[in-house]
């Protein structure tokens, strides 16, 4: 499923139904107090936000390319503000295994143990997101068969610097909000059903001292002869990439809001 991930997930949940009753009938300026922050690592980066006040179940949120969780609004009309990483991007790096196998390195033996935590380091070809990215991952591919050639011959010595190689190339891989933004940004083009979303606004913005990006669009529900306010916003933090969607009706948005406003990025 491409951008749009989290809103079209909630999309499903409208059109079966989900909630029952209307909204808070709460104006934007008297929105709720925000619950105090948590700290949340999905995928290797910590993200720390205030969480929705209660009548906001949560839940986990898997879908889309994206790890993180979601918050339904109980007693609404399906309201739903989600946040998360998105591990398509955080994948591509494959340090973190290379670093496994090295701390490893000395319980390996020829055989399976070997072969599968070495499938884990090699880097993806496929769809890269900068010119720079197909370039690492040629080096760190490059490195990784050359690693498990000398393996098999027995050179440990050899095999071991050529992981730590293939880590060094690995870690020179980093991404901005500029490499992304194109292959994740919503667009009605992008959905199943293109005629019922309508975009009303995009705006550069900045979320934790981090570029942003910020979509709005509207989300028509034939079923409930209802239409949805939905906003979606972008933020890179050391090469992840987080992603905030919010559905529902308009004076929920300044829940959403706030707890965008309230993101930090721990150190």
């Amino acid at each position: 499923m491409l951008p749009g991930r989290l809103v079209a997930s909630i999309f499903l949940v409208l059109l079966a139904g989900a909630g029952c009753g209307s909204g808070s009938g709460l104006s934007p300026a008297a929105a709720p107090e925000l619950s105090p922050p948590e700290t949340f690592d999905w995928i290797g980066e910590a993200i720390s936000f205030s969480i929705p006040p209660a009548g906001w179940r949560r839940e986990g949120e898997t879908g889309g390319g994206v790890k993180g969780v979601r918050f339904v609004k109980e007693r609404s009309v399906g309201e739903a503000i989600g946040l998360g990483d998105y591990y398509i991007l955080a994948e591509r790096n494959r340090s973190s295994y290379l670093e496994e196998m090295l701390d490893n390195f000395d319980s390996y033996d020829a055989g399976f143990a070997w072969d599968r935590a070495l499938r884990k380091t090699y880097a993806h070809t496929d769809t890269p997101f900068t010119a720079r990215e197909s370039e690492i991952a040629a080096a760190v591919n490059r490195a990784v068969s050359q690693a498990d050639a000398a393996f098999r011959n027995r050179d440990r010595v050899a095999a071991k610097s050529y992981l730590e190689a293939a880590l060094a190339q690995s870690q020179r891989l980093e991404f901005s909000l500029d490499d992304v933004i194109d292959r994740v940004e919503f667009t009605p083009e992008r959905q199943q059903e293109p005629e019922n979303y309508h975009v009303t606004g995009r705006r550069e913005a900045v979320i934790a001292g981090e570029p942003a990006v910020i979509v709005d669009y509207t989300v028509n529900v034939p079923d409930r002869a209802r239409t949805y306010a939905a906003r979606e916003a972008y933020v890179v933090h050391n090469s992840h990439l987080f992603i905030c969607s919010f559905i529902g009706l308009q004076e929920s948005l300044a829940v959403f809001d706030a707890i965008i406003a309230s993101i930090e990025f721990p150190e």
